[in-house]
């Protein structure tokens, strides 16, 4: 009688459920890198009508490349007192005690008017406060 399962079926199984582990572990890798957190007004106000502007700064850096390349526009209605973002950490970048993560509140002209933030924590979601800038 013929065994159900040969030698080189079963090699060939174990190949493939390795081989789909990985990608598994490669995708949930991907999601893990994007950087999430809210956006808040100081005093728990509503933030401004204006464009946020979110990035990457790596303060270990001293010239113009201390601004990493990974940011994102976000619009702000002036009515919600929390915005929930999504940044992609670049494949480059580790996460260390020196990378900060920015946010920028402007006028469609614009003028700055408020900005904060925070230090990466890997694996966390980070809260940033928006202050209001004083010229």
């Amino acid at each position: 009688m013929k065994p159900l399962i040969n030698r080189s079926a079963a090699l060939l199984a174990a190949g493939l459920l390795a081989a789909g582990t990985d990608a598994f572990s490669k995708t949930t890798e991907a999601q893990a890198s994007d950087i999430r957190g809210t956006l808040t007004f100081a005093g728990d106000t509503e933030i401004p009508k204006g464009q946020v502007k979110i990035y990457i700064e790596d303060t270990a850096i001293k010239d113009s490349t201390r601004e990493l390349t990974t940011q994102i526009h976000l619009n702000s209605s002036g009515k919600s007192k929390a915005i929930d973002f999504s940044v992609a950490r670049p494949s480059n970048v580790q996460v260390s005690p020196t990378l900060r993560i920015i946010a920028q509140l402007q006028r469609p002209d614009g003028w700055l008017l408020a900005q904060g933030s925070t230090k990466i924590k890997s694996g966390k979601p980070l809260g940033i406060m928006l202050y209001r800038t004083m010229y």
